[in-house]
């Protein structure tokens, strides 16, 4: 039988330091988001020799290259390689004992103006895609606005926030989600990539889920959304109302806010309960690590009683030391909605 093995490749500042760490590299970590965070990296070392509080203690601010190898994982002598893309070096950590270092990497440069809390900026009647697309060019991002939805915003106003932070809010007030991956502003619509096919399936029987742990909540969980908005102008009241037809009852999520069609009316009935209610199944857990196990993917949970389904990866938190594993954090996918 092959044996499996993985692997990683480092680059600082377009230097390959891969074996100069190898002999002192305890484990990487890689942290992929779906949305709202910045993607993260650690690598961990040991420093019994105090290199790393000396001479090879690293500068804040390089940029840090990561790229994944492995071989033999899927029952063949192939290799396959991940690159996990750019990151700057955020923080360092020196401890003892034992005589360790932690570098943390941050997928989000500080100086790109996404992190920065103090912007004041402010919109009136424009599109979504175009106050994201001044927050990416300000910024020095790539903008890749993946969805067909394009709201126009009443008013927007950042404040005291930073740009990442406003816009996420801003994307998921209007039923969108956010991330920023390989140097871009990604808007993309969640029930569109809920709706992928599952990338794996685990199954309960066969025990490579290491730990396992659900939680299945009512709080703030709502059978349907109403939708009521008075317009003045025009003396006339718009409203939708949105079910989830896979609930016997509950309770129903009144919105007041502004409208200008009974279609959009609908459309943010829907967006709204979907806001409201995918987070009513959660599942956390620790698997044999996989590069498919990437955030936005899906996957199906079989033989799991109540929780057998599709999830949507939430996080996904990549391991490499004494073997490789991923903790998966997990939203059950809407249907409908």
């Amino acid at each position: 039988m092959l044996t499996r093995h993985v692997g990683v490749n480092i680059s600082a500042d377009g230097t390959d330091v891969t074996s100069d760490l190898s002999p002192y590299l305890k484990s990487i970590t890689y942290t992929d988001n779906a949305g709202g965070e910045a993607d993260t990296a650690e690598i961990e070392v040991r420093d019994e020799s105090h290199r790393f509080i000396g001479d090879w203690l690293p500068k804040r601010g390089i940029t840090v290259t990561i790229m994944l190898w492995r071989e033999n994982w899927t029952g063949t002598e192939q290799i396959e390689t991940w690159d996990l893309g750019s990151f700057e070096l955020d923080e360092i950590q020196n401890n003892y004992p034992p005589n360790t270092a932690r570098i943390k990497l941050n997928s989000i440069p500080q100086n790109s103006g996404l992190r920065q809390k103090d912007e004041s900026r402010a919109w009136e009647n424009v599109k979504l895609s175009q106050i994201a697309n001044d927050v990416a060019s300000k910024a020095g991002v790539q903008l890749f606005y993946d969805t067909a939805e394009d709201p126009t915003i009443k008013r927007a106003e950042q404040s005291e926030i930073s740009a990442l932070a406003f816009l996420e809010k801003l994307c998921s007030d209007n039923g969108l989600a956010l991330k920023f991956a390989d140097g871009k502003l990604i808007i993309f619509d969640e029930a569109k990539m809920e709706a992928q096919e599952p990338i794996s399936k685990l199954d309960y029987d066969l025990s490579i889920i290491k730990r396992f742990s659900a939680t299945a909540t009512l709080q703030e969980i709502y059978k349907s959304c109403e939708v009521v908005y008075k317009h003045g102008q025009k003396d006339e009241k718009i409203s939708a109302k949105f079910e989830d037809s896979s609930k016997d009852d509950g309770k129903v999520l009144k919105i007041n806010q502004k409208v200008e069609s009974q279609a959009e009316a609908e459309k943010l009935a829907k967006k709204k309960l979907r806001d409201k209610n995918k987070k009513e199944i959660q599942i956390r857990l620790t698997t044999l690590g996989k590069f498919e196990y990437q955030a936005g993917n899906v996957i199906e949970l079989v033989n799991h009683g109540f929780y057998s389904g599709r999830y949507l990866i939430e996080k996904a938190h990549h391991r490499v030391g004494d073997g490789y594993t991923v903790d998966l954090e997990l939203r059950k996918c809407l249907k409908g909605y």
